[in-house]
């Protein structure tokens, strides 16, 4: 899950989390304070079924939720 490519600089202030685990996401927002801000991926052609989720993480809080995620996934 922490690989690089799915962690990105978003803003100056926040980085965004790629998701694929709904469980290991829910951890990750209640263990570090996010809120619900992130944005939700689909399967193909239908809007009833998501597959993957991106967070934001502000800079503050990035190595733990990386040191986190490494011992978690």
């Amino acid at each position: 899950m922490a690989k690089q490519e799915n962690i990105w600089k978003f803003n100056d202030h926040e980085w965004k989390f790629h998701f694929t685990d709904r469980d290991i996401l829910e951890q990750t927002k209640i263990k570090f304070d996010l809120d619900d801000s992130m944005t939700i991926y689909y399967e193909s052609g239908s809007l009833s079924k998501e597959t993957s989720w991106d967070i934001l993480v502000p800079n503050d809080k990035v190595e733990k939720v990386k040191k986190f995620l490494k011992d978690n996934t």
